[in-house]
């Protein structure tokens, strides 16, 4: 075994670091303002992956935990979380067994948007006896899962008489947000969203269909959220850790965000470059919408990575105010953290520059 690393200075690069102090006030804001407006928070830890981290947002006031594959809520159901709102369709025969057979160790919600999907689900949980509930995904724009909100009533008249599956509410991902830069077009967009997931769960009501639960789920509209009447859930995640995407959007400024990249300058060839240990594997290629590069240099006077290969990244540096030599260190803002805590084994969580956990990325790699 190597020696027991406890300075920020004696981690190896590429690492991914956590500022705990920032991540704590981060989630004590939403915590609060959610909570205030009595609305229920279900963070999507997908952005994470780490049941510790889970536990601290349930510990904060989370209702429960949301988690976008079924290979991740059999990871959290493992480190004992009991309310567990699976995000995402769950079809083929293989994973409908697994999500049956995980119903019986928590509850677990999961969503629908076709009658080919609740079916398969309705006959497995009623083959055996059960019961799940489940939130009917409507397409509020983003044009991804979900049925169109003018379709939702017809849909939700033939799956309702099915037995084993009980629609308990509606859902949205508001997702075509992240394709805005300006803040107002951000929140105007989340909040057109809103309104036509509500619109379709008053027609819902209206036919005499049972919805208790409306679901939303960026961190970029939450503050529209908590402002919009009717609204039950919230599934936010990213405004845990943040990055640049939430700075694009105005969510974000760079002292909230939380999780960065460690990385060694390796080599500075001329006066436009400076070459770092980080590349696509450690980082993302991830771009934004009017956005230059694949990462912010933190504290950096916004040096950005423009370039990358798999194993380096290419700061520029021709606006540099200070000089780069190789053995730097830099800490870089990713553009997405989602997909960067997907890339590392392990998250070293630091206070005042010493280490205070180790923590590892449990679910890594749940992508079934």
């Amino acid at each position: 075994m190597g020696a027991v690393v406890t300075e920020l200075g004696e981690i190896d690069s590429p690492a991914l670091i956590v500022d705990l102090g920032v991540m704590e006030a981060n989630l004590a804001s939403i915590a609060w303002l959610v909570a205030s407006r009595g609305i229920d928070l279900w963070p999507n830890i997908k952005g994470h992956k780490i049941p510790a981290l889970a536990w601290r947002q349930v510990r904060a006031g989370a209702a429960g935990i949301t988690c976008q594959k079924l290979a991740e809520a059999e990871v959290m159901v493992n480190a004992g979380f009991t309310d567990i709102l699976v995000a995402v369709q769950v079809v083929g025969a293989a994973k409908v067994e697994r999500l049956r057979r995980l119903a019986h160790r928590a509850h677990v919600m999961t969503v629908v948007d076709s009658l080919a999907g609740a079916t398969a689900i309705s006959e497995a949980f009623d083959r055996h006896g059960g019961t799940i509930d489940a939130l009917l995904e409507v397409d509020v724009g983003y044009r991804r899962c979900g049925v169109g909100a003018g379709d939702v009533v017809e849909l939700a008249r033939k799956i309702s008489p099915l037995p084993g599956l009980r629609i308990v509410g509606v859902m949205a991902y508001e997702g075509h947000i992240y394709d805005l830069s300006r803040r107002d077009e951000v929140l105007a967009a989340a909040r057109t969203s809103y309104e036509t997931l509500l619109g379709a769960a008053s027609r819902l009501r209206a036919a005499g269909i049972d919805v208790r639960r409306v679901s939303v789920g960026a961190s970029a509209g939450v503050e529209v959220a908590v402002e919009t009447p009717g609204i039950t859930d919230i599934r936010a995640g990213s405004y845990l850790m943040n990055d640049r995407a939430q700075m694009a959007m105005g969510a974000a400024v760079e002292e909230r965000c939380a999780a960065t990249v460690l990385a060694t300058v390796v080599s500075v060839p001329n006066r436009d470059r400076a070459v770092i240990d980080a590349g696509a594997k450690a980082l993302t290629p991830t771009t934004i919408e009017g956005v230059d590069g694949y990462g912010l240099v933190a504290g950096g006077d916004g040096l950005v990575v423009g370039r990358l290969s798999d194993e380096h990244g290419m700061i520029d540096i021709e606006r540099a105010t200070r000089p780069f030599r190789v053995g730097d260190r830099v800490r870089i803002i990713p553009n997405s953290h989602t997909v960067v805590f997907n890339q590392f084994a392990e998250v070293y969580g630091v206070r005042d520059g010493r280490i205070e956990a180790v923590l590892p990325v449990a679910a890594r790699g749940m992508m079934q």
